[in-house]
């Protein structure tokens, strides 16, 4: 009996050493836990500035990247569209082809529309090129035009596009390159005081 209130004394002294031990490990913790120096803050500030410069430049980049290919598809998408049709309707008169024709050609260059050279191409007029691609494109313009006049501004709004506003900025420079492809060799937004420039190998 003697030996067993030994045994249950030792263990409860045990026990009230490690909860002093423990006590005093969260007194010290508490009382040595490093505060951020200067220069950590310094860092700090630093990373923030670099990653402000960074989103600033990346954003109209993208903008600008995706513009053209965007103002492109959608007159590809325009048209071949109803809504495109009594506009198509003189031309094809004048022109002497059949709009079916034209549709089919205009659904097929839309996949192909990845930047500014591809967009381009459908503008520009070549040397030694088919006639009747010469008529297509001679039309394409004509209701490149029409859309980016009167259909461009709801297209903006109403679709999925990002960077509204950079396209809203670029209707009318798109609208003076397809009156002048042979001009559409760079494209650029003025974004505050940055002017940024897509070559036309990008």
């Amino acid at each position: 009996m003697r030996l067993l209130k030994k045994k249950i004394a030792l263990a409860k002294e045990l026990q009230l050493k490690n909860e002093q031990r423990m006590a005093f490990l969260k007194e010290n913790c508490n009382i040595v836990s490093p505060l951020p120096s200067p220069r950590h803050n310094q860092l700090k500030e630093a990373q923030k500035k670099k990653t402000l410069i960074i989103n600033t430049i990346t954003e109209p980049s993208r903008a600008i990247k995706n513009v053209v290919k965007n103002f492109g598809r959608a007159i590809c998408n325009f048209a071949s569209s109803k809504l495109a049709i009594p506009y198509l309707e003189k031309f094809i008169l004048k022109e002497g082809i059949q709009l079916d024709d034209f549709i089919q050609y205009v659904r097929k260059m839309k996949s192909k529309i990845l930047g500014l050279s591809h967009f381009r191409s459908l503008l520009l007029q070549e040397k030694n090129e088919n006639p009747t691609i010469t008529t297509f494109k001679r039309l394409f313009r004509a209701i490149s035009e029409i859309f980016i006049k009167y259909f461009s501004v709801n297209w903006i709004f109403d679709s999925k596009v990002q960077y509204k506003q950079a396209h809203l900025r670029s209707r009318f420079k798109i609208l003076r390159r397809i009156q002048n492809p042979e001009l559409f060799t760079y494209f650029q937004i003025d974004h505050g005081k940055q002017e940024l420039e897509v070559n036309q190998n990008n």
